[in-house]
């Protein structure tokens, strides 16, 4: 049910086969005395092995990791509790060597499991890997104590009578299952909560910010430029001839150029500057501790980029875009954002009237306009 409603995620709906396998071979072991040693010894004890391969893959899965390596060891791990219990239950007998090859091969699952969630908590730091990390480390410390125990243990008649220790692995696997459980859960719910967030403050076709989302950073940017007695600039860019260039060529072709423009801002701007995609085809930068001399040089800059970019479009058909820029410095406790935007978008709009492919620049008076670049 859970991985129909988000199914978006794989590898949830693996966990819920894994949790009716083992749940099936727990069950077969309570008809020990009432049906035949394979269906309630052999069996369980490969359904169990099988449930941990599952339990393994859900989480391959659902981080998108390599499943190759991992089937090939949880099959050959399946073949050789097959083979074991096989042999000591028509061979030889022995429950406390079917209690020890399984605890040992599950110790190497659940370490195995570890393996995968330590990859996945150095690309995803989430308090819920972390939590995985550790309880599966703790089980498979468990189930290595317990394996070393049986093995020095006298010998035991019947795996439902041997006593607490083995009492307590059923208790241990139940717990694996709410765990692996309660993790996924808590995973799934902070990447839903985190497309959620991005889908309210990102642009769905640039994955630039949104306007929204502008609006907010604005506030924050514009207290740390007080707190920290740094300029703050902002850039206005429109896209010259964008409406000529649907017209001819098509939205699609118009929806590449935008995030090709997106990811040309993305690689040359700085890692804590904002860019937000402000309507159709204008976006805005906001340049934290930079003054209107240094955001002219990197609008100039981006410009540049822009107008020698290689635009590939439908036939492998070249395009010529450029873009006009206006450039001010903002400080939010003289003025408002709406000032600041409205001297910005003049400044654009006397780079569009002068030629476009421009930048032209306010200065903090608000009254003069100079000229930055030309193409």
């Amino acid at each position: 049910m859970y991985s129909k409603h988000y199914p978006q995620f794989k590898g949830i709906k693996t966990l819920g086969y894994a949790f009716i396998i083992s749940s099936t071979g727990f069950l077969l072991m309570g008809f020990r005395n009432y049906i035949s040693d394979f269906f309630s010894i052999i069996i369980p004890n490969v359904l169990i092995v099988y449930s941990m391969t599952m339990i393994h893959l859900c989480f391959v899965f659902f981080y998108e990791l390599n499943s190759m390596r991992v089937k090939q060891l949880h099959f050959l791990m399946l073949m050789i509790v097959f083979i074991a219990v096989l042999a000591f239950t028509y061979i030889d007998n022995n429950t406390n060597l079917r209690i020890v090859i399984i605890s040992f091969i599950v110790c190497i699952q659940c370490a195995y499991i570890m393996k995968t969630l330590l990859v996945a908590y150095k690309s995803n730091k989430h308090k819920a890997n972390l939590m995985l990390v550790v309880s599966f480390l703790l089980f498979a410390t468990f189930f290595a104590f317990r394996a070393l125990i049986t093995l020095f243990e006298k010998p035991l008649d019947d795996f439902m009578a041997a006593g607490l220790l083995h009492s307590l692995s059923i208790i241990v696997y139940q717990f694996i299952v709410i765990i692996a459980s309660f993790g996924l859960v808590w995973i799934v719910s902070h990447k839903v909560h985190n497309i959620l967030r991005d889908q309210a403050t990102h642009d769905p076709l640039t994955q630039v910010f949104n306007r929204r989302a502008l609006e907010e950073i604005i506030n924050v940017e514009h207290s740390r430029s007080l707190r920290n007695q740094s300029p703050l600039a902002v850039v206005m860019l429109d896209i010259d001839y964008f409406k000529r260039l649907n017209d001819r060529y098509g939205h699609s072709v118009g929806d590449q150029v935008l995030v090709s423009i997106a990811s040309l801002l993305i690689n040359n701007t700085r890692g804590y500057d904002s860019i937000a995609r402000f309507g159709g085809e204008e976006f805005i930068i906001l340049l934290p501790n930079t003054d209107v001399e240094n955001a002219r040089v990197i609008a100039e800059k981006l410009r540049e980029k822009i107008a020698s970019h290689d635009y590939q479009i439908k036939d492998n058909r070249a395009v010529e875009i450029t873009a006009s820029f206006g450039v001010t410095s903002c400080d939010l406790s003289k003025e408002s954002w709406l000032n600041v935007l409205d001297r910005c978008d003049r400044a654009l709009y006397l780079a569009k009237e002068s030629g476009r492919n421009k930048v032209i620049f306010f200065n903090d008076d608000n009254q003069d306009a100079d000229k930055a670049g030309a193409g």
